[in-house]
């Protein structure tokens, strides 16, 4: 090795490692939001079939999407909301939250709505 070649394999880590330890952190926090955004998903899925039964009521699928989230979701999905918006022959039920972050000042925000017809009982005339 020759003098001018001392200290480069320091300042090559030095420069490397943070660069490919924030690569780990974001592909980490990508994995955190996708799973996130599935956990929405599937509890805006649980209210809706909870809400559009015949003879259940808007707040029995909301009910049903918060329990989801707080038994099921644990801490991957902060501060959700669940908003339903009920018309006379569809209903729909929107998730929204925030993905946790393994880097600082990154929010990673997740929203995701499941919507279908009321079921409703007719008759064939």
């Amino acid at each position: 090795m020759s003098e001018r070649e001392r200290g480069s394999a320091t300042l090559e880590a030095a420069l490397v490692y943070p660069a490919v330890l924030l690569l780990v952190m974001l592909t980490m926090n990508t994995a955190l939001w996708f799973h996130a955004r599935t956990l929405a998903m599937a509890a805006a899925q649980e209210g809706l079939r909870a809400g559009r039964t015949h003879g259940s009521s808007p707040s029995a699928g909301q009910a049903t999407a918060e329990r989801f989230i707080r038994e099921i979701g644990g801490s991957f999905l902060t501060h959700p909301k669940v908003a339903l918006t009920r018309d006379v022959d569809t209903l729909e039920v929107s998730v929204s939250g925030q993905a946790i972050s393994l880097v600082p000042l990154l929010t990673l925000t997740v929203t995701q709505v499941a919507r279908a017809p009321i079921e409703k009982w007719t008759t064939s005339g």
